[in-house]
């Protein structure tokens, strides 16, 4: 998934949550559900899908699966983005085996698997499988309770683009795509001052210095507190009091409402506006995904990439996160349903997803291909040269909690509020308080 989404799951959630290129290891010797069945029958297994996928590779991931494998034949039901989460609760909420394969949204996992959702994925891929074919950060986003739960897809990541007319008109050079030569967010704040200004002459800027993609959304801002060194909850993920309002995350979010309110280099706007305004050339710097460079391209914006920035002195820290795939708890064709997963995120299904998809992969095996093979040193496809070492060396995941979509809310409406004007610590301590108690619900799941 795009990153971003998941922060529009939160209203849609919060209302459903209850109380809450290796090669293929060997099929399973279950003949029933897997390989050539000996009586000739063919097993059928489903997988619920977000909607846009079957455009973008997954039909040709299924086709090379079922190809290998005459035994199994795989349905694809597919949903918008929002459908697909109310499905999954109402359908696996009351113990469907209609679907075999969940398509799960990694802050998700710890959720799905409190409610009884999943399936623990060891039995079926044994950890000597996928330790050292997917990278920490996604196998950390798919374990719950030191179990894996659901496997990644894909993952993603974040850097910085800059219009390159805007920096020439102004004289001011712009950042390195070097690594070594990362900018910081102090960096980014001078140079972001030099280019908000106003064009038509009524005293409002009309491009402005800098601006997130993701704005006040928990997947983008996380990376300040995090480079900061901060905690935004505890280990258990259900208390955030001394955590998201630490000394640290209200550095984080002081800095935050200096963009918009002391500094006014950023503008107050909407994500899906922040986009538009970066396209028009409107605003000179933009930190958001990767999957921003077909966009760009295709608006024939005149811009550049280099790595996300960091606090000088602090740990670089970057935004990651994306698609996994679970077994649903109930389904009887568990098996086959496992074969699949295996094929998608470790055999080659990994490979024709990437070249379908084209998000950022947890696989290895590519990543390693994307460092090696030359076509990547072209722009703008050199984006993944930033992110697979990011997803390799700086990628935070988001707080593994079983309420991560009350927390998500909450945060979220924090830092919309910093955004237009609330004192950072007063924000982080009222939200502190309203977290905890939705929090506390999910005691008596937690082991």
């Amino acid at each position: 998934m795009k990153k971003m989404l998941s922060g529009l799951t939160a209203g849609l959630l919060a209302v459903s949550v209850i109380g809450c290129s290796g090669q293929q290891a060997a099929a399973p010797s279950d003949k029933k559900e897997s390989g050539k069945p000996a009586d000739g029958k063919t097993t059928e297994i489903t997988m619920i899908s977000q909607g846009t996928w079957e455009k973008t590779g997954l039909l040709d991931v299924v086709a090379g699966f079922e190809k290998e494998n005459p035994g199994i034949k795989v349905k694809v039901e597919s949903y918008p983005f929002r459908q697909l989460f109310e499905t999954i609760e109402v359908k696996l909420g009351s113990k469907s085996k209609d679907y075999d394969i969940i398509t799960v949204d990694g802050p998700l996992v710890a959720n799905y698997s409190v409610k009884g959702y999943l399936e623990p994925l060891e039995t079926y891929l044994p950890a000597g499988e996928w330790k050292t074919k997917w990278i920490d950060s996604s196998i950390k986003a798919g374990q719950y309770d030191g179990k894996l739960m659901a496997a990644p897809m894909n993952t993603s990541s974040q850097v910085l683009y800059y219009n390159k007319d805007i920096f020439a008109a102004k004289g001011v050079t712009p950042p390195d795509f070097d690594i070594q030569k990362r900018w910081t967010w102090d960096q980014v704040v001078d140079t972001a001052k030099k280019l908000t200004y106003d064009t038509n002459g009524d005293g409002q800027p009309d491009v402005f210095g800098f601006s997130f993609e993701q704005i006040s959304r928990a997947y983008q801002m996380l990376a300040l507190s995090e480079s900061l060194g901060a905690k935004v909850i505890d280990d258990k993920g259900l208390k955030t009091t001394g955590f998201i309002n630490s000394d640290a995350s209200v550095q984080a979010a002081k800095f935050y409402y200096d963009l918009f309110n002391t500094w006014k280099v950023s503008p107050r706007v909407t994500p899906d506006e922040s986009k538009e305004y970066f396209k028009a050339g409107k605003i000179a710097i933009y930190v958001g995904g990767t999957w921003n460079t077909g966009t760009f391209s295709e608006a024939k914006v005149n811009y550049g990439i280099a790595p996300h920035p960091f606090f000088a002195g602090k740990k670089v820290a970057t935004p990651t996160g994306s698609w996994h795939l679970g077994i649903n708890k109930y389904s009887e064709k568990k098996e086959a349903a496992a074969k699949f997963i295996r094929y998608l995120t470790i055999g080659e299904g990994a490979k024709t997803w990437f070249n379908g998809n084209k998000d950022l992969p947890s696989n290895v095996d590519i990543l390693k291909m994307i460092e090696s093979d030359k076509k990547f040193d072209e722009f703008p496809t050199n984006v993944y040269r930033i992110a697979t070492y990011e997803a390799q060396n700086t990628a935070v995941s988001r707080p593994l909690t079983p309420g991560f979509l009350d927390w998500e809310t909450l945060y979220n409406k924090a830092y919309e509020d910093i955004k237009n004007g609330t004192d950072p610590k007063k924000a982080l301590d009222d939200v502190a308080a309203q977290m905890d108690r939705q929090l506390k619900k999910y005691e008596s799941v937690v082991k």
